[in-house]
């Protein structure tokens, strides 16, 4: 099965680079996962996404208007669901644009502190670099359900 992550994030931007960072684990430790890191324009990978032809994209970005630490599987597939992103598209817009590369498409998101995003800062905060490793923990659990 191939198994596709699309990292989104600004790393300039505090915690919103904190999908780029669980993009950095994934590479690490599981390999058999192809990260593509779309940063602040996510709609630049899509030609290599369709040229890989994978069979699952899991989206991963951080994300406001939620409980701090807050690491979960959303289901996007409403585009009336609204999810607070700091990027030009709208995250259920481009999950529909990605479906029409691989239907199987799910987005993770990580909620940070909207004060985390708002200016230019490098680094993540202690509590965006734990969410990363929860994150990954979560990538883990999804990708034995998928090898069953």
């Amino acid at each position: 099965m191939k198994k596709a992550l699309l990292c989104v994030g600004n790393e300039l931007r505090g915690d919103d680079g904190v999908a780029i960072a669980v993009g950095r684990l994934v590479e690490q430790h599981l390999p058999e996962w192809k990260v593509f890191f779309g940063y602040d324009t996510p709609e630049n990978e899509f030609a290599a996404l369709r040229a890989y032809e994978p069979d699952v994209i899991v989206v991963v970005d951080a994300m406001s208007g939620f409980k701090e630490d807050k690491i979960e599987f959303l289901d996007l597939s409403d585009e009336r669901t609204y999810v607070y992103s700091t990027h030009n598209l709208p995250t259920p817009i481009l999950l529909s644009y990605l479906r029409d590369i691989c239907t199987k498409t799910i987005f993770l998101g990580i909620a940070v502190l909207l004060e985390n995003v708002l200016h230019f800062s490098e680094g993540l905060s202690t509590s965006a670099q734990n969410s990363a490793l929860k994150a990954l923990d979560k990538i883990k659990e999804f990708d034995t359900i998928l090898d069953q």
